[in-house]
């Protein structure tokens, strides 16, 4: 008996390791970061998502991802993408309006950069992060917000795209 789960483990164990390979980026995931700069006072929000998914979502047919990311035309098209599919409010819902700092590849993961005036109330925020939502339909984008060492998060993906309310402190 043993000898059979043995024989069935390594057989398990060497097709799990056959087809990692395959099943290498088969989730969507992103990752939001923002916080306030200590330098600048402002919120600095840097997105990261995989640069062959964004692609993908502006329908774009590029031979050298690096290239088209390092032009103006990559440069702009990823700006607005990203603006148009990130919110972020202050905890009453009104709206921020962050500007559009530029984009760099490193390997597979883009960085989407932004950065706006940091709201005199930081005790609540609404994020509304539909990065490559309408691209693929299992997208997650996982927004964190540091405000004075506290981090929370807002998930976001499938069955549950609605904007999420983050608090820092109080009801």
């Amino acid at each position: 008996m043993r000898a059979i789960l043995r024989t069935l483990a390594i057989a398990l164990a060497g097709a799990c390791l056959w087809a990692a390979p395959a099943a290498a980026h088969r989730v969507h995931a992103g990752v939001t970061e923002i916080a306030i700069s200590a330098a600048t006072g402002e919120l600095q929000i840097s997105h990261r998502v995989y640069g062959h998914d964004l692609i993908e979502a502006l329908g774009t047919e590029v031979t050298d991802e690096d290239a088209w990311f390092a032009s103006p035309e990559g440069l702009a098209a990823t700006g607005a993408y990203a603006a148009a599919h990130f919110r972020l409010g202050e905890g009453d819902g009104r709206l921020l309006e962050p500007a559009y700092v530029g984009a760099e590849l490193d390997g597979e993961l883009l960085w989407i950069y932004f950065a706006a005036p940091a709201p005199a109330d930081t005790s609540a925020f609404v994020v509304d992060n539909d990065l490559l939502a309408d691209a693929f339909e299992d997208q997650v984008m996982m927004t964190n917000i540091t405000i004075n060492g506290v981090v929370r998060t807002a998930m976001q993906g499938p069955g549950r795209r609605d904007p999420v309310r983050i608090r820092f402190g109080g009801p």
